[in-house]
């Protein structure tokens, strides 16, 4: 499309809005793209004009997202001192990111594991917010050490992430306060070593 008009643009939503209703209640890979398009009140070729795939739905609802997941990464790397109540706090404000976009994580998920092209576009953004961190890089000696603290930020942001699907998707909040302080601690140690 050339020119986005503010009925395309609502059209456009209204496609993403569907189709992440349609993952969450029928599963991602149970989703047709027609589906998509009937129950955005659309035809399959109208869908077809805005998206050619159901990656491309979820990564479009990505992209949306992803300005707050960075602001959530940029906040933690402004902690002017990264003890375990300061990570604490910083896990409450995840926490709340993902209660709030709680259907986009799921469909993200479950997209994840049927589609390379989502994984890889998840962890591109991994890879953005990792390199985009200073503080955790300011003591690095060589270029080496700093790309080992950004391969443990790297990995603690994915423990982070199936935590609290497992917690706040999933619903297993059994031992929530023990998890938040294990995350606690490994996301402190991580600003310490």
């Amino acid at each position: 499309m050339s020119e986005a008009t503010p009925k395309s643009i609502a059209t456009r939503q209204r496609f993403i809005d569907e189709a992440l209703r349609l993952f969450r209640e029928k599963g991602y890979e149970h989703t047709s793209m027609g589906q998509v398009a009937a129950a955005a009140g659309g035809s399959r070729a109208n869908l077809y004009l805005y998206f050619n795939s159901k990656p491309q739905l979820i990564m479009a609802r990505m992209h949306e997202i992803e300005t707050e997941i960075a602001e959530l990464y940029a906040a933690l790397n402004e902690i002017p001192e990264h003890t375990p109540a300061a990570m604490r706090a910083w896990l409450e404000s995840s926490r709340l990111m993902w209660l709030r976009y709680a259907t986009e994580f799921e469909a993200i998920n479950q997209a994840m594991a049927a589609d390379p092209e989502v994984l890889d576009e998840w962890l591109g953004l991994v890879r953005r917010i990792t390199s985009a961190q200073t503080t955790l890089y300011q003591g690095s000696r060589t270029e080496d050490e700093r790309l080992n603290r950004e391969a443990h930020m790297a990995t603690l942001m994915m423990s982070l992430e199936r935590n609290f699907y497992f917690l706040y998707i999933r619903g297993h909040k059994e031992r929530e306060d023990r998890i938040l302080a294990s995350l606690a601690r490994q996301w402190a140690q991580l600003f310490s070593d």
